[in-house]
């Protein structure tokens, strides 16, 4: 028997006391205020649980959000939530004025009965965590996703060809570039790495890529070297590869493939790289203009206007 059952069936036996020799005397003898025998009467029902202790939670807050921030919570997270999610919609809140701290937004979201749908729970890789770099350019992350097929249309669905995005995240402050191409080459690698060096507004000192043949033939030739180590070793920009197997080490740049497929992938489709190009740009725009929680709600361009203004 729990506390709760206990206290409730303490108060009936006051109670059936009360019926029989008065609430006065039953408030003599088990100790209690008069109004409590009062108010326990009123509530009894003949049942203990009519006596359980209700909650004490007020009805009403001073600081409970109001009629207007909850239309916004509402309108938002019907717009945002199903593609961006909860920083999605916390960053369309603050883009109209919204005040409110993260965590509360989302206590009053669920108080109004808006849920994410739970997903399953999978075995995690014990975590890695890797100091915080603080200066924009000391290491850049580049990897190429496959464009997923489904994603194709047209001609380059006819022509049974595949498409490569390129990408470069800044450790610092997760400044991002894209590119794609309809080759997966090395010489490809260097048409992106100057193209990246234009669209950086700060010196590159090192980049950091796992061991693909677009990147380096470290494992496939000891004589010959990769186009790509060749451009480095030119522009005097390091090469860090990382183990073998282990992208966790290019953690960054494989957790921005991952919001490239749910945010942008998941929702396009293309004719050609060109028209892949073309999208592609207006998502790097937004995605380099998105508030991000491991950034204290700051976009990579805030935090690198702040990097580079100090």
């Amino acid at each position: 028997m729990n506390i709760v059952t206990q206290e409730a069936k303490k108060k009936q036996a006051v109670v059936e006391f009360a019926y029989k020799k008065g609430k006065s005397a039953a408030s003599e003898k088990y100790g209690v205020s008069l109004s409590s025998v009062k108010r326990w009467c009123a509530r009894y029902d003949g049942t203990w649980q009519s006596l359980k202790e209700r909650s004490h939670r007020p009805h009403s807050h001073p600081n409970r959000h109001t009629p207007k921030e909850e239309r916004q919570i509402k309108n938002s997270f019907k717009k945002k939530f199903k593609r961006y999610g909860w920083d999605g919609v916390y960053t369309d809140l603050l883009r109209k004025g919204y005040k409110r701290s993260f965590s509360g937004m989302v206590y009053a979201a669920k108080r109004m009965g808006l849920h994410e749908q739970k997903k399953p729970k999978k075995k995690s890789r014990k975590q890695r965590r890797y100091p915080e770099l603080l200066t924009p350019g000391e290491k850049v992350q580049i990897d190429v996703k496959e464009v997923p097929f489904n994603c194709l249309r047209g001609k380059v669905l006819r022509d049974n060809k595949h498409l490569y995005q390129w990408t470069a995240i800044d450790e610092c402050t997760r400044m991002r570039f894209v590119y794609a191409f309809e080759e997966h080459t090395p010489e490809n690698s260097v048409r992106f790495l100057k193209m990246l060096i234009k669209a950086f507004p700060f010196r590159i000192q090192t980049i950091q890529t796992d061991n693909g043949t677009e990147f380096t033939y470290k494992y496939i030739s000891d004589d010959v070297i990769c186009p790509f180590d060749k451009a480095l070793q030119k522009l005097r920009i390091n090469h860090k590869l990382i183990p073998p197997r282990t992208p966790w080490h290019n953690g960054k740049v494989e957790r921005s493939h991952r919001n490239d497929q749910r945010y942008f992938y998941d929702w396009e489709t293309f004719t050609s790289v060109e028209e892949l190009n073309r999208k592609l740009k207006d998502h790097l725009e937004w995605s380099n203009s998105k508030r991000m929680r491991t950034l204290d709600w700051k976009s990579a361009k805030q935090l690198l206007a702040e990097k580079l203004s100090a």
